[in-house]
């Protein structure tokens, strides 16, 4: 009964071909030793015969399993051979059988091994022998540069001291080289040419005739060209030769003298400094003005051109005088409200030239007037003279006896005209012979 449990123990086993018990005993037979019974077998239990029969068994068994033995080998001691846990800085062999300790690492220059051979480190600075220092890498020991002083600088090895270079001073017309030791003429550039600007000069001006107006115009250019004034067509209007004004800038004059056919009229001028040496001959701007031409003499006779008496009446012991001016169109509505506030007065005389009246007028905006200048008897012919203008006028409601006086005096101030007509041919004729 023994036997038979045994033999079917090791067939079983041998069967199953990924046991341990199996493999052990396989290779015990292939070594030729016998397997040990344990628990209630013992090799005493067993003869030499089922000795014997159990080794034929196995081995049958054996040939049946498609493994080689070296797999069987290898199989049997992966499955039973325990892992190695190995403590730092010690590694598993290439077998993996047992802890050795790394190779130590290779390094790359300059990094050196540390005492224990386990990591590439840094290697320690030098130590100088004065006067010689570490560089800034701290991997080498150098001589350090001389130290200079507030005249010197460096040469370019840094290794001994030479003198500043004077750096010179240049004229408005040169720069200094790339190196900074001597100056150049400054490089000539094409100037690009631009329009001459005409200054403003002021908008109104004022002339009597036979006076010379004057108006200077300057001209800013930056390339200073040369230029002449372009201006309206004015008879009689001349330009000066250019010159350098108080600013400094070139200036020409206009000048222009008006003639009796110009009194009275506002003359409008445009000037336009034009270029006269250049290619394209650029032109200004425009600068336009008005010129007010007056009679010669005193401004206020000249504001007014004509004296009209409207009324001339004589009633109850006044006589009544009223009428208007006419104002010159030169003038402003400021200047002619000047004109009014003055309060010039009106002289009134009768045919033999006695003053009747010398006092003011009442004025409206628009230039009329009225004066009252109480009598006892008014003549019938008066003459009125204002600001230079003069008027005669008829009085209605005269006295006879002033009439008559008036007629009088009017007959022989014609015959002295005639006289002075006579005197006038006789000198017609003697500047004809001459």
């Amino acid at each position: 009964m023994k036997k038979k449990i045994i033999t079917a123990s090791v067939l079983g086993l041998m069967a199953f071909s990924a046991g341990p018990v199996f493999a052990t005993e396989s290779i015990a037979f292939s070594l030729n030793v016998y397997p040990t019974c344990t628990g209630c077998h013992t090799n005493a239990n067993l003869n030499t015969a089922d000795k014997g029969n159990l080794k034929a068994a196995a081995k049958t068994a054996y040939n049946k399993d498609k493994r080689t033995l070296s797999g069987l080998k290898d199989f049997l001691a992966i499955s039973t051979t325990p892992a190695i846990t190995c403590t730092l800085p010690e590694v598993l062999n290439t077998a993996k059988t047992a802890c050795v300790t790394p190779p130590p690492p290779t390094c790359v220059a300059p990094k050196i091994l540390n005492a224990a051979q386990t990591a590439c480190v840094a290697p320690p600075p030098p130590t100088c022998v004065s006067p010689e220092i570490l560089n800034t890498a701290k991997t080498a020991c150098v001589t350090p540069p001389p130290t200079c002083s507030a005249t010197e600088i460096l040469n370019a090895t840094k290794d001994a001291c030479v003198a500043k270079p004077v750096v010179p001073t240049c004229s408005a017309t040169e720069v200094l080289n790339a190196a900074k030791t001597a100056c150049i003429a400054k490089p000539t550039t094409p100037v690009k040419n631009t329009k001459p600007k005409l200054n403003p000069v002021k908008a109104q001006w004022d002339v009597q005739v036979g006076e010379t107006l004057m108006i200077p115009l300057s001209v800013i250019d930056d390339e200073e060209d040369e230029f002449t004034i372009a201006t309206s067509k004015l008879v009689g209007s001349t330009l000066s030769d250019v010159y350098q004004n108080d600013a400094g800038f070139p200036t020409i004059d206009f000048e222009w003298t008006p003639t009796l056919a110009n009194v009275n009229k506002i003359q409008g001028i445009a000037f336009q400094a034009k270029e006269t040496a250049t290619a394209k001959k650029y032109t200004s701007n425009k600068v336009a003005v008005k010129v007010r031409v007056w009679a010669a003499g005193d401004r206020d006779a000249a504001s007014i051109t004509k004296l009209n008496v409207m009324t001339s009446k004589f009633s109850a012991g006044t006589l009544k005088l009223a009428g208007n001016v006419k104002f010159n169109n030169l003038l402003t509505a400021t200047e002619r409200q000047a004109f009014i506030d003055q309060a010039l007065p009106l002289t009134v005389n009768d045919a033999s030239g006695s003053n009747l009246n010398s006092d003011s007028v009442t004025w409206s905006k628009n230039g009329n007037w009225i004066v009252s200048i109480p009598m006892i008897s008014a003549p019938c012919d008066i003459t009125l003279e204002f600001a230079g203008q003069n008027a005669s006028r008829k009085v209605i409601g005269c006295s006879q006896i002033a009439q008559t006086n008036s007629d009088n005096i009017l007959a022989a101030n014609d015959d002295h005209d005639d006289d002075d007509d006579h005197d006038k041919k006789d000198d017609s004729h003697k500047k004809h012979d001459d």
